[in-house]
């Protein structure tokens, strides 16, 4: 839960195109506002993590053919690539990234009649260089191929085991490339990783049993917690909770949510209306 949310109005109670001006009735009042992450606190980073943990590990139980890799850039290649761009700092780090990535997907396409699945997380190197590089997961059979049409550095692509290249992706994979999202970087404190992927990424937990179990319930209670494979229970995912929840049936969720008054900093359950006590945490 975000330490520093901004209240909004709530779309919804406002003529759009959606409502085509016909503004539905509120059953709560409270609803009539909605808070919104600030995106850079501590819950909120964590949350972002989190929530790309579960949909990764989704995805690589549909998707088995997933290789980790580190794409760098060398310095002619940095410099062509920032040629036109109309950014500085960070901004121009993170510019250059998805250029690049979106002409390696153009060459993939060009090769392969589709794109690739990926998923990348740009991240700025720790020594005297300070190189930009991206880690991540690219979807393929033929690791070799992907430096090949990479082009713009060299390639992390494996390890040599007995004479072969040894490349997968496990949980304890993506729980090292997730850690980029909440990394604290001493050397660049306002950076913020840019991540770059696939449509529908950890899609395939729509199709699952344990999907199933999240499903409304109107005698309240919905289970609205994802179940790791070892038996640990977090939050569902924002990606999931639209996909499985009607507006209508989000909207009560929320309402039974506010009922319970409850506030959480660091784990730590607090009453959502004792603001001395919040801010003291906080």
């Amino acid at each position: 839960m975000c330490l520093f949310p901004k209240l909004i109005k709530n779309p919804k109670y406002r003529a759009n195109k959606k409502n085509k001006g016909n503004i539905p009735h509120m059953q709560d009042e409270r609803v009539g506002f909605v808070p919104i992450g600030c995106g850079v606190c501590m819950e909120c980073m964590k949350k972002k993590a989190n929530e790309w943990r579960v949909r990764l590990s989704e995805d690589i139980k549909e998707h088995k053919n997933g290789k980790f890799v580190t794409l760098t850039f060398s310095n002619e290649s940095y410099t062509e690539l920032a040629k036109g761009i109309k950014a500085e700092g960070y901004a121009l780090d993170n510019a250059i990234a998805t250029l690049a990535v979106r002409r390696f997907l153009e060459r993939w396409r060009k090769k392969h009649k589709k794109s690739v699945r990926h998923w990348l997380i740009t991240e700025l190197g720790q020594t005297n260089t300070e190189h930009l590089h991206l880690h991540g997961i690219i979807y393929t059979d033929n690791v070799q191929e992907i430096e090949d049409i990479w082009k713009y550095g060299w390639v992390w692509k494996g390890h040599m085991k007995n004479g072969q290249l040894i490349n997968y992706v496990s949980e304890k994979t993506i729980n090292y490339m997730v850690k980029y999202v909440t990394k604290t970087d001493i050397l660049h404190k306002a950076y913020k990783p840019k991540i770059l992927c696939s449509k529908g990424i950890g899609s395939g937990y729509m199709k699952t049993y344990n999907s199933t179990k999240n499903g409304y319930k109107e005698t309240g209670n919905t289970k609205t917690t994802y179940t790791n494979s070892k038996g640990f229970e977090q939050a569902l995912p924002i990606y999931y909770r639209n996909k499985i929840y009607s507006d209508e049936e989000r909207e009560k969720l929320w309402i039974q949510l506010l009922d319970k008054n409850e506030r959480y900093v660091g784990g730590e359950k607090i009453p959502a209306d004792n603001e001395e006590e919040y801010y003291n945490l906080v």
